[in-house]
């Protein structure tokens, strides 16, 4: 029987070998799978006095992951840089497509209408069919402002609903990791690798990585530690607690204390959420509302001034041209009651008792154009813009590059290549015939040992 149960285990590590191959096969297309190895070794010879020792044959005793846990650090370690400058690089190009520039709906096109009807209306001062044009022009600007505005603030609520979800998934995922330490933990007191449950493991931290910055941990004794910013996400089976604060200013643990976000997409939320540019901050969403308010104050404040010094039809004094609330001026600008109510209110005359056609005040005003200079003020905001976006589109692709190189390492050491298994599957089928037919061979050698010897001469 010896030869025998040499060949049974030959043919049983093929058939589990074959299996394995199953397996990685079933998994070529599941997401974070890590391609399965059988390590086959020789079982223990067996001694023949004055002969020498004789192999038993082979066994698989154990099976592993083709997994190189350097390479996951350095993934994860890139992967959160990675999701900080796609986030702010998204939602910066949002940004420059709602300023709009050039195209028919920019700042600079309402302006130039506004001053062109300004230009034509100086031209017949007294005529109500040239002051029409400039108050619907006027409102046609101020509702641009007033949009832009409103659109800049939406995105806020965007960028507050994000973080929410963010905060939600980072503690959801603290969850499942927790759950399967505790698995992974039990399924090994024996010994043996609990390959799956580890892939499912690793693929959540490879999400979390991506919103915040991680660190990975696993002891000898299998204990597996999750950290942001040097504080414990999940240690083995216990976890902790994150949460906005109530202003959306930071991200803080359950006793109150500040995560030390250092990159991931909620930090790119949080800075695009937060940054007004000042103190070297991030130049986020306040800092273009910051901007877009001192110029709506601005341009209003200048043009008002001007048009205080003017004189309407009738001889009356010009009063405020623009209309808005100190608090907040790029969503309240708006043409005064005044000169909605009556286009006689435009206070085109330079002189109190000057001809119908005078329109000298008008020429000062279109004058405020150049010598205020609204055009520099939108200028030198998309010029900021355009620096930012850019910055965040270079270190967008720059981490894609280097990420994409980390997980084509990552992949050739992993992930499963159909033609390899094919071979595998060969080459193990080839021995599962072999040992197959070694036991019939040995079958036949025991029918002749057994039932045909001491037969002859009978």
């Amino acid at each position: 029987m010896f030869g025998f149960n040499t060949a049974v285990k030959g043919l049983l590590a093929s058939q589990r070998s074959l299996y394995i191959v199953n397996h990685n096969i079933s998994n070529i297309n599941t997401k974070g799978y890590s391609r399965q190895e059988g390590s086959q070794r020789s079982t223990t010879p067996y001694h023949l006095p004055g002969v020498g020792m004789l192999g038993t044959g082979t066994e698989i005793y154990d099976i592993v992951r083709m997994r190189d846990s350097y390479i996951d650090f350095k993934y994860w370690n890139e992967n959160a840089p990675k999701g900080e400058w796609e986030i702010k690089r998204q939602n910066l190009q949002e940004l420059e497509k709602l300023f709009g520039e050039p195209s028919n709906s920019s700042f600079r096109k309402y302006l130039d209408d506004f001053y062109e009807a300004l230009d034509n209306m100086s031209k017949n001062p007294s005529d109500f069919s040239f002051r029409e044009p400039v108050k619907e022009n006027a409102l046609a600007f101020t509702k641009h402002i007033n949009e832009t505005a409103k659109r800049l603030q939406d995105m806020k609520k965007e960028q507050e609903f994000a973080m929410e979800t963010m905060e939600r998934r980072i503690n959801s995922i603290g969850d499942q990791v927790a759950s399967l330490n505790k698995q992974i933990h039990a399924t090994e007191l024996d010994g043996r690798k609990a390959n799956d449950l580890r892939d499912r493991r690793e693929l959540l931290i490879d999400e979390l990585s991506e919103i915040v910055n991680v660190r990975v941990d696993e002891s000898e004794d299998g204990r597996y530690r999750v950290s942001i910013g040097g504080v414990s996400l999940v240690d083995h089976i216990n976890r902790s607690e994150v949460k906005l604060d109530s202003e959306k200013n930071r991200l803080e643990w359950s006793n109150g204390s500040k995560v030390n976000l250092q990159s991931g997409q909620l930090k790119g939320l949080l800075d695009l959420y937060n940054g007004d540019g000042e103190n070297n901050s991030y130049r986020g969403i306040p800092y273009y509302q910051k901007r877009l308010n001192d110029f709506a104050r601005e341009f209003a404040n200048n043009f008002n001034d001007q048009h205080r010094k003017g004189y309407r039809l009738g001889g009356r004094e010009g009063e405020d041209f623009f209309y808005f609330s100190e608090d907040d001026p790029a969503a309240t600008i708006t043409l005064d009651e005044d000169i909605l109510g009556d286009l006689k209110n435009i206070a085109a005359a330079g002189e109190e008792l000057g001809s119908p056609e005078d329109s000298n005040n008008l020429l000062e005003l279109i004058a405020l154009r150049d010598e205020e200079s609204p055009d520099d003020f939108i200028k030198s905001i998309l010029s900021n813009l355009a620096v930012d976006s850019l910055q965040g589109q270079r270190m967008s692709e720059s981490q894609n590059i280097v990420l994409r190189n980390i997980q084509s390492k990552r992949d050739s050491i992993q992930g499963v290549s159909y033609d390899e298994e094919m071979a595998d599957m060969v080459r193990f089928q080839h021995t599962y015939v072999a040992s197959a037919r070694m036991i019939t061979t040995m079958d036949t050698i025991m029918d002749i040992t057994i039932n045909r010897l001491g037969l002859v001469g009978r």
